[in-house]
């Protein structure tokens, strides 16, 4: 027999709160065309800021795609090779690590105070062990930022 219980709590209150991010610029960051193994390219920095009416925490994901005449198969070798460093300001690390394992990152989010602002900074870098195999590799690479309103538990 299945046995179900409650309790009423007086002066408990339920409300809304509109979590939002803003991203400038809106354009593309950078575009690392022909990088060699070895070399790295950085971004203009990137605004993140919390246009929601609490704080918030944030994460980011990278939707990436081969761009023919790359396969997926390819875009999976290049994914796991090509690095990417992640920084807000002042000097602290969100994320360093392949493009293919950027996914809910950093860990937990990133706590942004409602309604300040985060900068980043990109550098995209393929790595100097990577030798041929990525040659004439072509990857387009999208950042997605999502938000919430409580850490991951």
């Amino acid at each position: 027999m299945p046995l179900t219980a409650s309790a009423t709590i007086a002066g408990n209150t339920a409300g809304t709160a509109d979590v939002a991010l803003s991203l400038s610029p809106t354009t593309a960051l950078f575009s690392p065309a022909n990088l060699v193994p070895g070399q790295a390219v950085g971004s203009p920095q990137l605004q993140v800021s919390n246009t929601g009416t609490v704080d918030e925490y944030y994460f980011i994901f990278a939707d990436w795609q081969g761009v023919s005449p790359t396969t997926a198969t390819e875009a999976q070798v290049l994914a796991d090779r090509l690095n990417i460093y992640i920084e807000a300001s002042p000097a602290t690390v969100l994320y360093n690590g392949n493009i293919a394992g950027l996914y809910n990152q950093p860990t937990g989010g990133r706590l942004l105070i409602s309604p300040q602002d985060d900068l980043l900074t990109f550098v995209v870098s393929l790595p100097s062990t990577t030798g041929n195999i990525a040659q004439n590799l072509d990857l387009s690479v999208d950042l997605v930022f999502t938000a919430q309103s409580s850490p991951l538990a």
